[in-house]
């Protein structure tokens, strides 16, 4: 296996386009595995920069993705690079490093990687906190520093995750809360992983509504959720789309939501944003951007991408540039990439600022990365739950 430090890293990303990053187009430009693999086939494909195993979202197994990548590499695109970015973990970069020594694997090409959630809480004209995320590349999956980073912040979060539970039990007695259950929705919350208040909000409201309109369902609360995804988006509240989707899911129509189911769901809400940071109130579980890309400038090697910016929605006009100064600011050499080539994106709002997150970018010289963010059963998959 030939395995790219952040030196060779960048020497290969220059030479990459925005092909490179696409297995095809997508015949609906809406459903994310839609892609018609004209350029997998072609051998234009040849990168996925962004790819998460079971070590934290993701349905593959460090092996599985390893095959996925020779399948890729021996049919189609014999320089094909691949880079493992696990949410604040590397333990799966640490089971690729020992399976490189199979022959089978000898003439694969991937940068070892991680994506580090960060959340911003004092950029110019914010009003609410924004969850950025981090990609990391080049890195040494035994630098004891990093090691020892990621862990804590895992530690803190899975105790904030549990605290919480416990606070809605207390407050919402009859629910049996708990965070095996709430993994169904979100699997990372169990390995202190990302987020506390998001997948809460998902598992809340989907209980309390399963638990109120069917309190007798062969089915779990998360189902709906799964087979309904793409409907979760826009201004309107979660627990409100989760009853349409319940109607969609069981072919019924049901009644308005009593006051007394409502004012449980608000409950619920104010206990789990009370485990997400706010402006000006950086909970210790949490890493804030600057604190996070300033750490990976101490670190021996790994260089820094900003991972899906147009998933960091702007709140006036100048966000990405103010985004890129911070990243500029406080990553120095380091921070040479934001995910221009991105390939998960959904709906309009990429469409309509792609051309601006551009030019701020190109206010900091920031080269363009780019990926799948595959979550599924191979490397060329988004969604995990197909």
């Amino acid at each position: 296996m030939n395995i790219l430090d952040e030196k060779a890293f960048i020497e290969s990303v220059r030479k990459l386009n925005e092909k490179s990053f696409k297995p095809g187009e997508r015949n609906n430009p809406e459903v994310l595995d839609s892609h018609d693999f004209r350029y997998l086939k072609s051998g234009e494909f040849s990168a996925n920069l962004h790819i998460h195993t079971n070590h934290s979202d993701g349905s593959m197994s460090v092996k599985e993705l390893l095959y996925s990548a020779k399948e890729i590499t021996e049919k189609y695109n014999k320089d094909f690079l691949f880079a493992i970015t696990d949410h604040d973990t590397i333990d799966g970069t640490k089971e690729a490093l020992e399976l490189s020594k199979q022959k089978e694997f000898k003439n694969l090409n991937i940068t070892f990687g991680v994506e580090i959630s960060t959340v911003a809480i004092d950029f110019l004209q914010q009003k609410k906190p924004l969850q950025i995320h981090l990609l990391v590349y080049g890195i040494d999956p035994f630098d004891k520093r990093l090691n020892e980073y990621l862990k804590d912040k895992r530690n803190l979060k899975l105790q904030l995750a549990k605290d919480t539970i416990k606070k809605l039990n207390e407050k919402l007695s009859g629910y049996n809360f708990n965070l095996e259950e709430a993994s169904k929705c979100h699997i990372m919350i169990k390995k202190g992983q990302d987020e506390v208040a998001h997948p809460l909000k998902k598992y809340t409201s989907g209980k309390i509504l399963l638990s109120y309109y069917y309190p007798n369902a062969n089915f779990s609360y998360e189902e709906p959720i799964k087979k309904y995804k793409y409907l979760f988006k826009g201004q309107e509240p979660y627990h409100q789309i989760y009853k349409k989707v319940l109607e969609m899911y069981t072919q019924s129509s049901l009644p308005a939501i009593p006051d007394e189911i409502e004012q449980k769901i608000q409950i619920a809400r104010t206990i789990y944003l009370q485990s997400h940071p706010s402006i000006g109130n950086m909970l210790e579980a949490f890493s804030s951007f600057e604190e996070a890309v300033d750490f990976i400038t101490t670190i021996k090697s790994g260089v820094m991408s900003i991972a899906h910016p147009a998933r960091t929605k702007a709140y006036c006009p100048e966000f990405y540039t103010y985004l890129f100064e911070k990243f500029k600011k406080y990553g120095h050499e380091k921070a040479l990439f934001y995910e221009g080539y991105y390939q998960s994106y959904e709906g309009r709002y990429f469409i309509e600022w792609s051309d601006k997150i551009d030019n701020a970018a190109s206010k900091f010289n920031l080269l363009k990365t780019g990926g799948l963010d595959s979550h599924g059963k191979d490397l060329i998959t988004r969604c995990p739950y197909t």
